[in-house]
């Protein structure tokens, strides 16, 4: 399996969990999240993919810059439509890219430091399925420890 077809598959893993969450559930904030809601959690898994796709057109991934969207975390009908279009997005792409990473990594400056040479492949492996993955390891613990879905 490809890493496009495994990214894409864990996408409609989570649309299946997003359409079983009671919307009342999904913006609630509960304290074994810190204080956060499960919509949260969601829209910090959707936008590593729009961060990506964003990254792509630019030749530089910046997760600190990306446009934080807030109806991801309030709307699942909103965050399926968007996974939809991420799917979509992700079955166009036929090469891997070089990709700049772009983030602030110091901490006795404001400035962020681009770092080189990083590939569309190592991007989809390493932030987005592993971010993804421990996200759904939180929510099924979550889940298991409420009983939420």
């Amino acid at each position: 399996m490809s890493l496009i077809s495994h990214n894409i598959t864990k996408l409609n893993e989570i649309k299946e969990v997003l359409i079983r969450i009671p919307a009342g559930l999904f913006t609630k904030q509960k304290d074994i999240l810190s204080g956060s809601t499960i919509g949260q959690h969601f829209r910090h898994i959707i936008e590593f993919y729009t961060c990506l796709e964003k990254g792509l057109e630019t030749g530089i991934v910046s997760y600190d810059e990306r446009e934080r969207n807030v109806l991801l975390e309030k709307h699942t009908a909103y965050s399926v439509c968007i996974i939809d279009k991420i799917i979509h997005f992700l079955s166009w792409i036929k090469e891997d890219s070089a990709l700049s990473l772009k983030g602030n990594y110091n901490d006795t400056s404001e400035t962020p430091s681009t770092f080189q040479s990083s590939l569309l492949e190592n991007w989809l492996m390493h932030w987005i399925i592993q971010s993804t993955i421990w996200q759904l390891l939180r929510l099924h613990y979550l889940r298991k420890k409420i009983l939420l879905i």
